[in-house]
Parts: C-alpha cells; structure tokens; sequence
C-alpha cells in the first residue's frame, strides 16, 4: 500500500507543480525562469546573482543573460552590493514589483483552485500535514531558495522552511 501513497503523491507534485509554473510563466515576461527569478527578488531583494543561479539550477551565463533581459525589460535593477562590494545586488523595480504581484495571484488562484475539492477542517489538515513533510524536506538554504523560489513571503509568517533551517543551524 506504500508504493500507492508515495505513486499518488508523486502525481500530485508534479501536476500541481506544471499547473503552477505553466500559470505563472503565463504572467511573467517570458518563460522558463523569469517567474520564479522575479518573486525570488520580492522574497530576498539585493540578492546576488551567484545566489540566484544556485536557486533556480541554471548556470552562471544563464542567469546573467536572464537578468540581462528582465533588467532591459525594466523589472530588475542592479545595484553595489552592501555586504561585498564585488557583487552586484539585484532589486525589483516598480514594474518588476507589479510583475511579481500578476505572477503570485496566479500562482494562488491556481493553488486555490485544487484545494476547493477540501472541507475547510481538511484544508488546515492538509496545510498542517505539508507544513511537516516541507520542514522536513528542505536541506539547507539553497535548496531553500529553490524550494520556495515562487512563494509569497508575506503570506507565510513562521515558514516551515525558515524554522526548520533555523533548528538545522541550532539558531532559536
């Protein structure tokens, strides 16, 4: 019976995951990682590029190229970084700021949509359940970074992840 519940949940992931990415790249500027490097900057604005890269999986002259064009596009400026005065740090800009808010309406809506099947008593079973499984699931702040590259960070106080980073590193 295992193999059942690990085979339904794979399937779930992963429709859920193609429904959410194929709704957000729609609201984004392109397709591909635009979306996911957009709300990563509202979730960590002066984030550097190194950082970015390791979030999203791409390589180094990918990412730059990304943020090439979403800078041209006039969503992302660059900026010194404060703490390393070798890096650039990367911030939304107004527009990118209106992009980011398109891309997480519909990442709800489409999220919203699969959960309306639940009683709202199973709802916060199932919220309460994947905060566990996601605490647990997170490695370390990259994996971080990737795992949460299109939440909303205002939406979560006390992030699963965040806390289970926070007890990984012995901090409070």
């Amino acid at each position: 019976m295992e193999k059942k519940t690990e085979n339904v949940v794979g399937a779930l992931v992963l429709g859920l995951a193609d429904a959410v990415l194929q709704q957000t790249e729609n609201h984004a500027p392109e397709k591909g990682q635009a979306a996911a490097a957009i709300a990563l900057l509202r979730h960590e604005p002066g984030m550097t590029i190194e950082q970015m890269r390791r979030a999203l999986g791409m390589s180094h002259p990918g990412a730059v190229r990304l943020i090439d064009r979403l800078a041209k596009d006039g969503l992302v400026a660059r900026r010194p970084s404060v703490q390393d005065k070798r890096a650039v740090a990367l911030h939304l800009t107004q527009a990118g700021e209106t992009s980011c808010d398109a891309i997480l309406k519909a990442r709800y809506q489409r999220i919203a949509d699969a959960l309306d099947v639940f009683e709202p008593s199973e709802r916060e079973t199932f919220r309460l359940l994947t905060e566990k499984l996601l605490a647990a699931f997170v490695r370390d702040a990259d994996h971080a970074y990737s795992v949460c590259r299109l939440c909303d960070v205002n939406a979560c106080p006390d992030c699963p992840v965040v806390c289970s980073l926070q007890s990984q590193n012995g901090s409070p």
